[in-house]
C-alpha cells in the first residue's frame, strides 16, 4: 500500500500484473529461439549455480514458522535467486547468462511469475520469453531437481485470477477446507475466503498479491463472483470458527445474504474503497490477525 493515503489505479494495476504470467507472441517466441535455445544448457546450469549459492545463503533461522528448508519455500527461493540474477546480468561472466542479457537487450521478457502449476501446486518461478523457469523445483518433492527449464507450453503452469480456481487449488495444495466469508461482510470485499487447515487454523485468504490487487483492479468483482455465484458458496463456516469471529472481530450471527453481500460491495465500489490506502491496510491488518 502506498504511504500518503491514496491508492492509483496505475498503482492497482501494477501491482496485479507484477506476478501473472504473460502469453507469449510471435516476438517472444523468435527472441527465445535465437538467444535462449542455442544456450539452454548453459542456462540450466546457471541458474542452478545462483540456485546453489542461495542455499549456501539463505538463513532458516529468519523463518521460525517455515519447516525443513526447502520444502515450501519457493518464494523466498525464486524472490532470492533474482536478486543474485539481476547482480550477475549487469556484467555476465558465463554464457548463460550472457544469453539471457542478450535477449533482455533485444526485448526479451524476463520476470517472476506465480500461478497454478499442473493443477496441483502453487508455484513461482521465472518466465524468460517462451520458457518456464523454475529454480524452486524441489519445494514440494525434495528429491526432485532444483532447477526445471520447459517451454511455457509443455510446463502446464497457468495464471490464477479467479478465486473458484484459488480455493480448489488451495484445498488440494495445503490439505484444509475452504469457506465463503459471510460472516464479516466488510472485510469479504478484500478477502472473500476463509480457509481451515488441516489441524483446524482458520485464516481469512487470498491476500496473495496478484489475486488480491487483480480483486481490487476489477472493482472486487472477483470476489463478489466467488461469494455468490461460486461453487463454494454454500458452504457454512463450522460452529467453532464462527463462534470466535463473532467474539472476537464482532463477525455476524448469521450468514449474511447475497443481496446483503451485494449492498457491501455496493457501497464499497461507491465509496471508493479500493483507492483508499488506509481503510484498504485496515482490512488487512484485521485478516491477518484471524
Amino acid at each position: 500500500m502506498t504511504s500518503n493515503g491514496k491508492l492509483t489505479l496505475d498503482f492497482i494495476k501494477q501491482q496485479a500484473e507484477e506476478e501473472q504470467l504473460i502469453p507469449t507472441n510471435f516476438k517472444q517466441v523468435k527472441l527465445t529461439k535465437k538467444f535462449l535455445l542455442p544456450h539452454i544448457r548453459e542456462l540450466q546450469d546457471d541458474m542452478l549455480s545462483l540456485r546453489l549459492q542461495f542455499d549456501r545463503e539463505f538463513e532458516q533461522a529468519r523463518h521460525p514458522k517455515k519447516g525443513e528448508y526447502p520444502k515450501g519455500y519457493c518464494y523466498e527461493i525464486t524472490k532470492g535467486v533474482k536478486e543474485l540474477l539481476v547482480h550477475e546480468l549487469q556484467a555476465p561472466k558465463t554464457l548463460g547468462i550472457g544469453a539471457l542479457r542478450d535477449f533482455c537487450l533485444n526485448g526479451g521478457l524476463a520476470k517472476r511469475v506465480w500461478g497454478n502449476l499442473r493443477h496441483e501446486y502453487f508455484q513461482n518461478a521465472f518466465q524468460f520469453g517462451d520458457l518456464y523457469v523454475d529454480v524452486s523445483n524441489d519445494t514440494v518433492t525434495i528429491t526432485k531437481p532444483k532447477v526445471e527449464i520447459l517451454p511455457l507450453a509443455k510446463a502446464r503452469f497457468y495464471s490464477i485470477s479467479d478465486y473458484d480456481i484459488y480455493a480448489g487449488l488451495a484445498e488440494k495444495y495445503w490439505k484444509g477446507n475452504i469457506y465463503p466469508n459471510r460472516l464479516l461482510p466488510e472485510l469479504a470485499v478484500l478477502f472473500p475466503i476463509f480457509f481451515v487447515s488441516a489441524d483446524g487454523k482458520l485464516e481469512a485468504h487470498a491476500n496473495y498479491q496478484t489475486i488480491l490487487y487483480r480483486n481490487m483492479q476489477l472493482d472486487f468483482a472477483l470476489a463478489e463472483r466467488f461469494l455468490t455465484k461460486g461453487r463454494f458458496q454454500d458452504r457454512v463456516l463450522p460452529e467453532n470458527h464462527a463462534k470466535r469471529l463473532i467474539s472476537e472481530f464482532g463477525g455476524l450471527e448469521m450468514p449474511v445474504s447475497n443481496d446483503d453481500l451485494k449492498r457491501h460491495f455496493a457501497a464499497a465500489r461507491q465509496s471508493e474503497l479500493r483507492l483508499d490506502a488506509v481503510r484498504c491496510q485496515l482490512l488487512l491488518d484485521q485478516a491477518r490477525a484471524i
